[in-house]
């Protein structure tokens, strides 16, 4: 046999063994943890003067904290997400009890882009997406008061 011919022989063989076996890697795939793209601290505006200040998100490694002014802060943990678009991940875990928060598994839809943030219920994503989510802004310390955000 030629050298020629071995090289075309190792190169078919590569080729039918490679081809075999499937990869590991998928963007369908659940994954532990949050999403480094979605890591940082984030606050919206205010939606009315009732509020002291705008809904806060944090999100580390494993846990998720929702606090919206008068009420209890959420934390999520036991994480898991799954990408489902460009810039938009889908957020899974179980929300432990706090006042009168109850315990619960939960499931967001949550977007980033740049420092813009919004974070819904991943049933109301599915029906309306993210229309009339008040988007919050990327900021290295939580502030009280702050802009009234209008809506017409």
């Amino acid at each position: 046999m030629t050298k020629f011919g071995r090289v075309v022989l190792v190169m078919l063989t590569t080729l039918l063994i490679g081809g075999a076996f499937p990869t590991s890697a998928s963007a369908a795939k659940w994954h532990k943890g949050s999403p480094k793209a979605l890591r940082g601290n984030f606050q919206a505006k205010r939606t009315s003067s009732a509020e002291g200040f705008g809904a806060a998100f944090t999100l580390i490694k494993s846990r998720f904290e929702m606090g919206v002014s008068n009420m209890p802060v959420q934390i999520m943990s036991h994480l898991k997400y799954k990408k489902i678009g460009k810039h938009l991940y889908r957020l899974k875990g179980h929300i432990a009890k706090n006042g009168f928060i109850l315990a619960r598994n939960a499931d967001y839809a949550v977007y980033r882009k740049g420092k813009t943030f919004a974070c819904v219920d991943y049933g109301y994503y599915k029906k309306h997406g993210f229309s009339k989510v008040n988007h919050a802004k990327q900021v290295k310390h939580f502030k009280n008061g702050g802009p009234i955000l209008k809506r017409y």
